[in-house]
């Protein structure tokens, strides 16, 4: 059996839970009290923890249940399986990392750019080692990858359109295709963000000057001029 063939029986086994699962109804516990709601809050909090610090396919329930301080049979009350309480936790970090909030009424198209770079690598910092793990698992669990392409494209398009409603403004190049330049540039601060909290960045890079140059790579990328969006260039 091949390597990526075990990886998959592993994947299989985890998705049986405790005792087979097959055949088992799925139970999904909805915390509908207050400790209910606190225990399964619990679970989820151990279960990243876990995940970071050993990977899916080695991390255990029981390890998950040791740590939140359930036991192991009230873990089924709430999760199916392993495979289940992660995709939980992956969905949770993942939409953390992709939803802004609210701008202040008086942002300029490059403060905005720039705090939505913020806020990305900020919170790639903050759950890196996660995000090793999915991508993992990404390879190895059509689900997952499936789902992660999914909010990858709403977040394109959300680009997308941000892009198109400046150059209407008359702030963005007209003859920048706005769909290359969502999935390019959305691309490229993926891609740092991952080499700058998930090797040894042997360059060196850090957080702040990370996300002005960014910034600048984007609005130069996009043909915004300062004067027209009524800011300044990011310093860098």
């Amino acid at each position: 059996m091949t390597a990526t063939s075990n990886r998959r029986a592993a994947m299989s086994n985890a998705s049986q839970g405790r005792r087979g699962g097959e055949g088992r109804e799925k139970r999904r516990g909805t915390g509908r009290t207050v400790r209910g709601r606190q225990t399964r809050a619990q679970l989820l909090e151990s279960a990243k923890e876990i995940f970071e610090r050993d990977g899916f396919l080695h991390a255990r329930i029981a390890d998950i249940c040791d740590a939140a301080g359930v036991s192991h049979g009230s873990f089924y009350t709430y999760f199916v399986s392993k495979e289940e309480i992660f995709k939980e936790v992956a969905d949770s970090v993942e939409v953390d990392l992709l939803t802004l909030g609210p701008a202040p009424d008086d942002a300029d198209p490059i403060e905005r750019i720039r705090a939505a770079n913020e806020h990305y690598l900020a919170a790639y910092r903050a759950n890196a080692k996660l995000m090793r793990v999915i991508q993992q698992v990404s390879t190895i669990d059509a689900e997952v990858r499936a789902t992660r392409l999914q909010r990858q494209e709403a977040f394109a398009r959300a680009i997308e359109r941000r892009i198109r409603q400046l150059q209407e403004a008359g702030i963005a190049d007209p003859g920048v295709d706005a769909v290359y330049a969502a999935q390019a540039l959305g691309g490229m601060v993926a891609s740092f963000a991952d080499y700058l909290f998930n090797t040894d960045n042997a360059f060196g890079f850090d957080l702040a000057t990370a996300t002005d140059q960014l910034t600048r790579i984007w609005i130069n990328a996009v043909g915004i001029r300062p004067d027209a969006a009524g800011g300044a260039a990011p310093a860098g």
